[in-house]
This record gives C-alpha cells, sequence and structure tokens, in this order.
C-alpha cells in the first residue's frame, strides 16, 4: 500500500466516525426531547436537571437518574405481593423506538452523498 492509499483510507474512517458522531448526536437529542415532552405532562422541571447525553464515535451514553426508570413500571413488589401503579412510558418505549431509527440511519445513511458532504467539512 502506498502512503496515498493511506491518507485516503484514514480519511474515509475519519468521515465514517464523524458521519456515526452526528447520527448519535441527532437521535440523542430527539430521545432526550421525546421523554421531556412526555415528562412535562406530570412532573416539574427539576426533574430535568440531572438528565444528559454524551456521543462518541461508537457510543451513545443517556444518563438518567433513577426515578425516572421507576416511572416506567407497571407493577411494583411490596411485602403484601404485587401491586399494579400508574405507568408513564417515558424510557423503554421511547429508546427501542429511536434505536431503529439509529440502526436504519447507520445502515443505510452512509451514502457517496454523505460523503461528500463530511469532505466539504474538512476542507
Amino acid at each position: 500500500m502506498s502512503i496515498r492509499d493511506l491518507r485516503a483510507q484514514g480519511t474515509s474512517g475519519i468521515s465514517e466516525g464523524r458521519f456515526v458522531r452526528k447520527v448519535l448526536k441527532e437521535q440523542g437529542g430527539d430521545i432526550l426531547s421525546a421523554q421531556e415532552k412526555r415528562m412535562s405532562r406530570f412532573t416539574s422541571p427539576d426533574w430535568f436537571e440531572k438528565r444528559g447525553m454524551k456521543a462518541d464515535d461508537s457510543r451513545l451514553t443517556i444518563t438518567e437518574l433513577k426515578k425516572h426508570r421507576y416511572i416506567d413500571m407497571k407493577t411494583r413488589n411490596t411485602r403484601h405481593g404485587k401491586k399494579k401503579k400508574k405507568n408513564y412510558p417515558i424510557y423503554n418505549k421511547i429508546m427501542f423506538g429511536h434505536l431503529n431509527n439509529i440502526v436504519r440511519e447507520l445502515s443505510y445513511g452512509y451514502t457517496e452523498e454523505v460523503v461528500q458532504e463530511m469532505k466539504k467539512l474538512e476542507d
């Protein structure tokens, strides 16, 4: 392999990483806004404070408080058995819905047009 081939391969990897990071940031933002939209019906704004999102080249990390996860549950176990409670689908339904969008975008969205757009950003 010549140096020119190695440089072309490296540029391709860089633009691919930028594309992945862009998709993860967009979908992470969509997840947070969808959760805020659903949570605004029954919570105060202080529930949104300690939530966050971080996107790397290969990972999307969304931080939630434990109380956000428990709102999603339909039942809870007590000493007297299982009790039904009011649930609000703010976590699993939204996460897995957007997971399909992420997979679809990463699988089919990296086209030649996107490669050219990413190369324009490098210049």
